[in-house]
This record gives structure tokens, C-alpha cells and sequence, in this order.
């Protein structure tokens, strides 16, 4: 079956693994809601339920895997594709986000392969390039090669991501800035109110937040939270949000988060700290949330770029960003920031001092709005599809060269 031979002026259907993701739905399209803050025009297909843009771009809804729970895309099978070689039908284009932590290298190499096979161009979106998820980085950096290597067009997040890239790979790849979050109906209003809370009131106390999540391998805890404790101001206190059933589960000897779990209880026995456990949030839950904090410290051991960091930039919420992978160029603005190999509670006390006393959180950039990103990306798939009808049977599948491919630096 071919796919990709349509007229460039055709609808563009396109496979995201995945698309059910908030990254994926505000940087490549989503379904019209007037709270969505997603490109405007974008809507569904009424018998596809797969998210259009004026520009024609189809983003194919994720099969069904659970009717129990729908907006489950993992694991997605369309990296299956080697084995299962229908589950590319449909697509014109299929674009690989994440997700593919489970499919050994070899099989990702295979999925490759499976996609080339059937003429359908390759784009890739490296989010990471060492998994925050994961503690040995080495399978992830594999996994991720082939991808690189065999894409039509890569993409990423940063300008040092980017330079990376071309020095492990020696493939350039086009910088897009990361569109927001969430939608802007329901961080806009905090963000707002946070402005209008910087004239000058009476002195209070202010919060420090830190969220761990399911205390995943690449969240800090035990070595970070004793010295952010201890580097608060006097007019501070520390809230650490942590999943109520993750934390359950590291009291248990043996646990690889026992440490962590023994070290939220010595913290909790601190006046100035609440150990705030909790359920899954939903997105207005968590945002009303962090509305509550003055400065969200990330706990991040080791990672390449941050959707939290989008996130705290539309709530107007100051960071204090972990050096580690391309938060800080990520972030692109002055910022608190501290060594996560290392922290000290001299370096967190300055950290909290930039946050809690700079300047407000600038606005989100022209180019890193929901709509701009869209249309990069829709610019990036019709050159792509058409380099690769261009180049069928003649060569090399790599259609989109650097001199339309490359980094912003």
C-alpha cells in the first residue's frame, strides 16, 4: 500500500506516536475548544476523531487500547510496525515524539526499517537525550541513534540539543521552541493574578514548591530536599508534592526509593515543611496547585529539556532550574539554578533569592506560541513528504537536507 503519493496540496495524515500527549496536541494540532489555546482553526474529524489545521495537517487519533481508560496511547503499537505492518495504514507521514522506552534497540532499528519500507517519511522529535525516567542512559542514546539516522527530518527543542545531535550523529536537526503545556483557559487566569500580586502588599510568608511525582529514578530526593530545607528563607516554607501511592510503595524495605521515602518523613518533622501526599491530578487541580507556590524548585537528577518548565512559564511561576541537559537554554530567561550532583544549601539559598525576588516570568515568545509551532511543524512535513516523493527509488531516503534542516545557532 502506498501512502505518501498524494499532491502536496493534499491533506497530510500523520502518524504521531504519540498524539494523545499535551506536547503533541498544542505543537501539532488538537480539537476546537474555546479553552484549548491551540491553533487557531484546528478541529477534528468528526469520523476519524484525528485533529486537523487549516494547513491541512491530519493528526490521527491513538488507537483505542483500553475503553477503561481512553486516553491511554502507551505502549503505542504503531512501533510495532515491523511485526505488524497495519498499523502504518492510513498515514502519510509518521512522526516519533516518545514512548518507545520498551522496544529494544534492535526492535526501534526494525521499526525503522518497517516505516522506510513503505515509503513513508520519518520525522523525529528528540526530547531527550538522556531518558529522566531511566537511570542508565546508554539504551535510550541507542534507541534514540537509530531514530536520528534513519529520519527524514529531525527536531528538537534547543539549540544545544541541536549541536549535540550533530556531534553524536553528525545530523542536523531544526530547533522549535516547545509550545505551552496546558491550555491557556486554565493557566492564563494564575498567571494573570501572580502579576497582580507583585504590587506591593503586606510581608508574608511565602511557599517554596518541589513536586516528585512517582519518585521516578530521575527525581532527587533525599540529596536535594535536606539542603533546600535548610537553604529557605526565613519567611519561607517548603511544600513537597509527592504521589500518595508512590510514596506508600517506597516505605517498603528493599524499595529503590526507600532512602527517599525515610528522608520525606525527617523533612515532614520540620515546622517549616509540609510533605503534601496526593492522588493523580488533574491539569486544573495541579495548577491550582502550584498557583499556591512563589518558586517551583525542579528535583531533575539528570534530563535534556522540561515540559515543567513550560508549565511554570505560563502560570508566571519563577523556577530554580537543576543544571542539567538544556533547562537553563530551554528557559532562556535569568533564572535561579543549582548543580544537581551537588547541592548545597549556599547554592539553593541564592536560587530561591533570584526566584523569589527577580523580576516576573516573561511572556511566552511569538515563536513558542501553540499556532507558530504548528505551522513550523506543517512546514517541516510537507517538505519532508515532498523530499522523499522526490527521492523514492533513487537513492538515499533522507529527503530534507540541511540547507533546509538546521539548528538556530
Amino acid at each position: 500500500m502506498t501512502s505518501s503519493t498524494s499532491p502536496t496540496s493534499a491533506p497530510l495524515r500523520v502518524r504521531s506516536i504519540p498524539a494523545g500527549h499535551d506536547y503533541v496536541r498544542h505543537a501539532v494540532g488538537r480539537a476546537a475548544d474555546p479553552t484549548s489555546g491551540g491553533a487557531p482553526g484546528v478541529a477534528t474529524d468528526p469520523t476519524s476523531g484525528a485533529a486537523t489545521d487549516p494547513a491541512g495537517i491530519v493528526v490521527l487519533a491513538d488507537p483505542l487500547l483500553d475503553p477503561a481508560e481512553p486516553s491511554r496511547w502507551w505502549p503505542h503499537p504503531a512501533l510495532e510496525a515491523a511485526e505488524r505492518p497495519e498499523v502504518l495504514d492510513g498515514a502519510d507521514l509518521v512522526h516519533v515524539h516518545f514512548g518507545y522506552e520498551h522496544r529494544s534497540p534492535a526492535q526501534v532499528a526494525e521499526f525503522v526499517a518497517a516505516v522506510r519500507s513503505r515509503g513513508l517519511p520519518l520525522v523525529v522529535t528528540v526530547h531527550d537525550l538522556t531518558n529522566p525516567h531511566e537511570a542508565d542512559p546508554a539504551a535510550h542514546l541507542e534507541r534514540t541513534g537509530h531514530l536520528v539516522l534513519g529520519a527524514d527530518a529531525v527536531v528538537t527543542l534547543t539549540a544545544g540539543a541541536a549541536g549535540e545531535i550533530r556531534r553524536r550523529w553528525g545530523v542536523d536537526s531544526q530547533v522549535i521552541p516547545h509550545p505551552r503545556l496546558m491550555p491557556v483557559g486554565v493557566t492564563e487566569p494564575y498567571r494573570l493574578s501572580r502579576l497582580e500580586q507583585r504590587a506591593p502588599r503586606p510581608p508574608e510568608r511565602r511557599t517554596v514548591g518541589v513536586v516528585l511525582g512517582s519518585l521516578r529514578a530521575g527525581v532527587a530526593a533525599e540529596g536535594l530536599l535536606p539542603q533546600l530545607a535548610d537553604a529557605l528563607p526565613a519567611d519561607a516554607d517548603l511544600v513537597v508534592m509527592v504521589r500518595s501511592d508512590a510514596l506508600a510503595a517506597a516505605h517498603a524495605p528493599g524499595h529503590a526509593r526507600h532512602e527517599a521515602a525515610l528522608a520525606l518523613d525527617t523533612l515532614a518533622e520540620r515546622p517549616d515543611v509540609e510533605v503534601r501526599s496526593h492522588d493523580l491530578l488533574t491539569d486544573g487541580e495541579l495548577c491550582r496547585a502550584l498557583a499556591g507556590f512563589d518558586a517551583l524548585v525542579l528535583p531533575h537528577r539528570h534530563g535534556t529539556h522540561s515540559g515543567w518548565l513550560e508549565l511554570c512559564r505560563d502560570l508566571g511561576l519563577p523556577p530554580v532550574i537543576p543544571r542539567v541537559g538544556y533547562l537553563v537554554e530551554q528557559w532562556g530567561s535569568p533564572a535561579g539554578s543549582y548543580d544537581p550532583a551537588d547541592p548545597t544549601a549556599l547554592e539553593l539559598r541564592r536560587g530561591l533569592a533570584t526566584a523569589l525576588g527577580g523580576p516576573p516570568v516573561p511572556a511566552r515568545a511569538a515563536d513558542a506560541e501553540d499556532s507558530a509551532v504548528a505551522a513550523a511543524h506543517a512546514a517541516l512535513y510537507r517538505a519532508a513528504r515532498a523530499a522523499v516523493a522526490s527521492h523514492r527509488g533513487v537513492g538515499s531516503h533522507r529527503g530534507v537536507g540541511s540547507d533546509h534542516v538546521s539548528p538556530r545557532d
